[in-house]
């Protein structure tokens, strides 16, 4: 499933233009509430969907889930604001800074939950309805919980999954009926169709193969696999972490993450889950400092280099190659340099994290082939 890119939180006056257009969000119900529809729920809803449709008028890529969060927080926009002439800024500053604590919580959990439900048969149909019913799954604090254990237990937790989004689909349908005329238009372009061959032409020669990208040396590999040990184990203990930051910690505390993992790993063998919980949010711990310094230049690199033409599209690829970069010699000195002038680096940037993407790919290949 393709995502968003990170939200810029700019919140200018940039107004996008729009095919169509859009139908009133939230129009009020002209009767009583049909039976089981509860009219808090409705009304959180509403702000929600006036929420979802003024960041997209601003351009800001937003999905649904993080519009009900917002609303859920009572961040949400008026009808006013709703309403403000086009060019207007922002009415609320807070609203930005509510919209970037919930990415920080909830971004990485909802990503992997993205890629673990491309598994999961029978769930409702791609779009509007699976977008609504995790809208209504992540709106709860207490859903969370589930959903770290479904991705921690991904292959005994696919029917469980598939069930729940489909009772929630249908839970949101009565609600998505009152909405209406409102729709949720979820970002994404089609893709590009080739251009025809004229009759008669001959067809272009096959491009020459591309050389042969090597897999991490042997030590950065060390690091790359406890990264990932890392990664998965802050998901089945609740704690969030990108993963360039997780990458990053293993590279530069190599000797004591190699240690925690120990205890950790032990830990879990003997079944001493307060000493394994003890232990993982230790390690967690020594992730945080990575978010007040690095984490502001990462933050702002990503986002522009998920809006550049050509940046490769996979998610999860590009963030696995993000911590590749960030983790490289000068990355900061190379990030401030393109970020200074950005439209003199882009093609710089897009080859450079191209190369690192078929870097990662190369690893990963190597370390499915059987020991030999």
């Amino acid at each position: 499933m393709s995502e968003p890119p990170a939200i810029t939180l700019a919140l200018k006056a940039r107004l996008v233009p729009e095919t169509a257009p859009r139908a009133p969000s939230g129009s009020a119900p002209t009767g009583p509430l049909p039976e089981g529809v509860d009219a808090a729920v409705y009304d959180e809803l509403k702000l929600a969907t006036r929420t979802y449709d003024y960041l997209c008028r601003f351009g800001e890529p937003i999905e649904f889930w993080e519009a009900v969060r917002l609303a859920r927080s009572r961040r949400g926009v008026s009808e006013e604001s709703a309403d403000a002439e086009e060019g207007a800024e922002a009415p609320d500053a807070g609203l930005a800074e509510e919209l970037q604590c919930i990415r920080r919580q909830l971004s990485p959990m909802v990503r992997d939950l993205r890629r673990f439900l491309v598994k999961v048969p029978n769930l409702p149909p791609p779009g509007e309805s699976l977008e609504m019913a995790l809208g209504f799954l992540l709106a709860s604090s207490r859903e969370h919980q589930a959903v770290a254990k479904w991705l921690a237990e991904s292959d005994k937790h696919l029917a469980k999954a598939a069930s729940k989004l489909r009772s929630l689909a249908d839970i949101a349908a009565p609600y998505l009926e009152l909405l209406r005329p409102w729709t949720l238009n979820i970002p994404g372009a089609a893709p590009a169709k080739a251009a025809a061959r004229p009759v008669g032409a001959a067809p272009a020669p096959p491009p020459p193969p591309a050389a042969p990208v090597p897999p991490l040396a042997p030590e950065a590999l060390d690091d790359f696999k406890r990264a990932f040990w890392c990664r998965q184990l802050f998901v089945e203990t609740d704690l969030q972490a990108a993963f360039w930051e997780v990458l990053l910690l293993n590279t530069v505390e190599r000797i004591p993450c190699k240690t925690k993992i120990t205890l950790i790993a032990q830990a879990r063998i003997d079944k001493q889950l307060a000493a394994f919980h003890e232990e993982a949010r230790a390690l967690h711990q020594r992730v945080l400092p990575f978010r007040t310094k690095p984490g502001r230049w990462v933050q702002v690199l990503s986002d522009w280099l998920r809006s550049l033409p050509g940046m490769p599209q996979d998610a999860s690829l590009f963030d696995i190659a993000l911590g590749l970069f960030v983790v490289e010699n000068g990355a900061q000195d190379r990030a401030r340099r393109w970020l200074g002038d950005p439209e003199a680096h882009a093609r710089e940037a897009v080859k450079h994290i191209a190369g690192l993407c078929a870097q990662v790919k190369a690893t990963l290949a190597s370390l499915k082939k059987p020991a030999g």
